[in-house]
């Protein structure tokens, strides 16, 4: 293959007026601009298109997981009816609470998660196994939730209803990048302003009562 042609699957961003898309079909409804006063000084320390990329992964980290939880129960031996239900359940829980779990830390082991080549070897390793092994009903069960997760026609549908049930509040693809915006912002001492204060007020709210038990 092509470097030119190669190139076409890499991962890319586009900044716009009203926001930044990415090439995995996610918009964030920021800019460069609105990130910098949000956290001033942040993208001196880490490139935008570092952040917005762990965004993605982040956003997508539900059909990964997902998957390989469903891989490793169905490995173990799980009944893989209820192993294909566990999956199904964890999968709504983690899409629902994905920004709540962002991390710096763990962004690394979520792009593995996201990345295709290991998707694939392990998908396939796993799938070979359970026929080897007789396990069909867990094998087809596993190749249903491979083409699910990987081709993310879940996440289509549960985004087509989340912004038509939850119009006026932030989309995932904006909590997570705002979660990920506050965690580097911590890592880095450069909090946003709204944080700043309540920690600002915390301190002093603290420092106001242990004056006041001294006297």
């Amino acid at each position: 293959m092509s470097k030119e042609r190669a190139s076409k699957y890499k991962w890319q961003m586009v900044e716009m007026p009203g926001g930044i898309s990415t090439s995995n079909g996610n918009w964030y409804h920021t800019t460069r601009e609105n990130i910098e006063a949000y956290v001033p000084g942040l993208l001196k320390e880490h490139s935008l298109e570092k952040i917005i990329r762990q965004a993605d992964d982040w956003v997508q980290s539900s059909n990964g997981l997902s998957l390989f939880l469903y891989l490793l129960l169905a490995f173990i031996g799980l009944d893989p009816v209820l192993t294909f239900g566990i999956s199904l359940v964890f999968f709504l829980f983690w899409y629902v609470n994905t920004s709540a779990f962002v991390s710096v830390i763990f962004s690394p082991l979520v792009k593995l998660l996201n990345l295709d080549g290991f998707v694939y070897v392990v998908s396939t390793a796993v799938l070979i196994y359970l026929a080897w092994q007789e396990q069909f009903t867990a094998l087809w069960l596993g190749i249903v939730l491979f083409f699910l997760f990987k081709v993310g026609l879940l996440n289509l549908i549960l985004k087509l209803y989340s912004s038509k049930k939850e119009s006026s509040k932030p989309q995932l693809n904006d909590r997570v990048l705002n979660m990920l915006l506050i965690r580097y912002g911590m890592k880095e001492g450069l909090m946003p302003e709204k944080i700043q204060e309540m920690q600002d007020n915390l301190i002093k709210t603290a420092n106001y009562h242990k004056t006041r038990n001294k006297k």
